[in-house]
C-alpha cells in the first residue's frame, strides 16, 4: 500500500470550498432558488460548491427515530436530511431532477463545480429497500433492525447487493446530472474497501472526480479521498480566538494532524460547517468573535496547507441562527439575511474573501508551498507561519486578541528585509540589526513575500 497520500485532481490545489444549506440559502430553499444565486458566487470566486444532502428525506413521524438535536429543536418536521428514505429520488422540498441538472450546469458555465453530500452509514426507518431488501440493514439477534448514532437504521455493508446498490447510487448523480464528486457524511463508519471501490467505478466516468471524507482517519487519502476534515483545527482555532487557548496550541494541532495523516494529506479549512451553524448558532464566529476576529481567522485558513472550506452567507458576514429542520414549512425567521450584503460590514467580508481567493490562485507558495511556525515573542496571542515555495516565501502573521501585540522574531529570520505587503489590516513591519518585529492592532494581519 502507498504510505503517501493519493495525487488529488490538479485543480484541488488552489480551490476553495463553499457549502450551501439549501433549506437556509435561500428564502425557497430550492436548486432553482439556489441557482439564481450562482452568479454572486462566481464573483466571490469560489470553485467548488457542496451541496448538503438533497436526495428525499425519511418522512416517518415517529421521534424515538429521531436524533436527539431533532427532538430538541421543537420545530416538529420530521425530515431530516441526513435520514434518507430514497437515494435515487430528489427531494420535492428542493425541486426536481431536472432541477438539479440545471444547476449543475449552470455553475459548470459560471466555472464551478458541484459535490454532492453521500448519507451511507444510516438510512430512515422507512427507506424504501427495507421492504424488499430486509439484508440492506443491519439486525439484532432478534431479527428487529438495528439502529445506530442518530436513532437511524444502520446499513449493511456485509450485503453484496447493498454495496451495488449503492456504487450504482455513486455513478448515477454523476451519469444522470454531471456532478463532480462527493462530500461523505461519517465517511470512516462505512468500510474503506466500499469507498475505494466506489472511487474505481467513478474514475471510469469522471477521471478528476473528488471525494471529501468527513472524518481524520488517516488512512482515507492513500486512494479513495482527495480530502479530509480538521475536526481538531476547526475547534482549537476557535479556542485559540475565545482566548481559551493559546495561539502555540494552534501549532501543537498541526503537527498532531501530520502524526495521524499520510505525508502529503490535504485538510479542509473551516470556521464552521452547517452542523455549527445550525446546532450552535451562538457560537457562530461573527457573533462569538466578532467581524474582525472572524476576519483574522479566515485569514489563517487561507494562508495555511490545506483547502479552504466556507459555509453559506461567511461571505456576507452572515450571524443568523440556522436550524437543519426548519425551511418553507416550518419554523420561521431561520436563514440566512442576505441584506446584509449591501451593509459596510458584509462589503468588507465579501472584498476580504475575494482578496484571499485570489491570492490562493495567483501566490505560488499557497498552492504549492511548505508550512513553517516562526517561534517568536508573542506566543499567547499571536500566531506567525511562512509558506515556501522553489519561487517565492510568504510570511503570515495573525494577532488572534482584541488586545494590540507586538511580535519579535528570533535571529533566524532575521534575513527579511523590505517585505512587499500582499494583505493586511492593522499591521506595520519594522525591520532592525537584531531581528524583526510587527505590530499588529486587534486581530491585525499581514501576509507579505520575503
Amino acid at each position: 500500500m502507498n504510505e503517501t497520500s493519493r495525487t488529488a485532481p490538479g485543480y484541488l490545489k488552489k480551490s476553495v470550498i463553499y457549502q450551501i444549506f439549501l433549506r437556509m440559502f435561500t428564502r425557497e430553499g430550492t436548486l432553482n432558488g439556489a441557482a439564481g444565486m450562482l452568479p454572486h458566487l462566481a464573483a466571490l470566486g469560489v470553485d467548488v460548491l457542496y451541496l448538503c444532502p438533497v436526495t428525499e428525506a425519511d418522512d416517518d413521524m415517529r421521534t424515538e427515530f429521531w436524533s436527539n438535536r431533532q427532538n430538541r429543536c421543537g420545530l416538529g418536521n420530521p425530515k431530516n436530511p441526513y435520514r434518507v428514505k430514497d437515494y435515487y429520488k430528489i427531494d420535492p422540498e428542493y425541486g426536481s431532477g431536472d432541477d438539479l441538472r440545471r444547476f449543475t450546469a449552470y455553475a459548470h458555465e459560471l466555472g464551478m463545480r458541484v459535490i454532492l453530500d453521500l448519507v451511507y452509514y444510516h438510512c430512515g426507518p422507512a427507506a424504501v429497500f427495507i421492504g424488499e431488501h430486509p439484508d440492506f440493514v443491519k439486525r439484532a439477534a432478534d431479527g428487529s433492525v438495528r439502529n445506530g448514532r442518530w436513532h437511524f437504521p444502520e446499513l449493511n455493508f456485509d450485503s453484496p447487493a447493498l454495496r451495488e446498490y449503492l456504487w450504482e447510487n455513486m455513478a448515477y448523480f454523476v451519469r444522470e446530472f454531471d456532478v463532480d464528486g462527493y462530500r461523505c457524511d461519517v465517511s470512516d463508519a462505512v468500510p474503506l474497501d466500499f469507498w475505494e471501490e466506489g472511487r474505481r467505478r467513478l474514475e471510469a466516468l469522471k477521471p478528476d472526480v473528488m471525494m471529501l471524507a468527513e472524518s481524520t482517519a488517516g488512512e482515507e487519502q492513500r486512494y479513495a479521498f482527495d480530502v479530509n476534515y480538521a475536526f481538531g483545527w476547526g475547534s482549537m482555532i476557535r479556542e485559540v480566538f475565545r482566548g481559551a487557548e493559546s495561539s502555540e496550541k494552534l501549532r501543537e494541532e498541526w503537527e498532531r494532524s501530520r502524526e495521524v495523516f499520510l505525508p502529503g494529506a490535504r485538510l479542509i479549512r473551516v470556521t464552521e460547517t452547517h452542523d455549527i451553524a445550525n446546532d450552535l448558532g451562538e457560537l457562530r464566529p461573527d457573533r462569538e468573535i466578532g467581524l474582525k476576529g472572524h476576519d483574522a481567522m479566515l485569514v489563517i485558513n487561507f494562508c495555511i496547507d490545506g483547502v479552504p472550506f466556507l459555509y453559506c452567507g461567511q461571505e456576507i458576514a452572515d450571524r443568523g441562527i440556522h436550524s437543519l429542520w426548519a425551511n418553507r414549512f416550518y419554523g420561521h425567521g431561520f436563514g440566512i439575511d442576505w441584506s446584509n450584503a449591501v451593509t459596510p460590514e458584509g462589503r468588507a467580508r465579501f472584498e476580504l474573501l475575494q482578496t484571499l481567493i485570489g491570492l490562493r490562485r495567483s501566490e505560488e507558495a499557497l498552492f504549492e508551498g511548505s508550512t513553517a511556525w516562526l517561534r517568536h515573542s508573542a506566543p499567547d496571542s499571536v500566531i506567525a507561519f511562512t509558506r515556501s515555495s522553489e519561487r517565492q516565501n510568504l510570511l503570515i502573521a495573525v494577532n488572534c486578541r482584541d488586545i494590540p501585540a507586538s511580535v519579535d522574531f528570533e535571529r533566524g529570520f532575521a534575513r527579511i528585509s523590505g517585505p512587499e505587503i500582499l494583505l493586511e489590516r492593522d499591521a506595520a513591519f519594522h525591520p532592525g540589526k537584531g531581528g524583526r518585529r510587527i505590530d499588529l492592532l486587534p486581530y491585525g494581519f499581514l501576509v507579505a513575500e520575503y
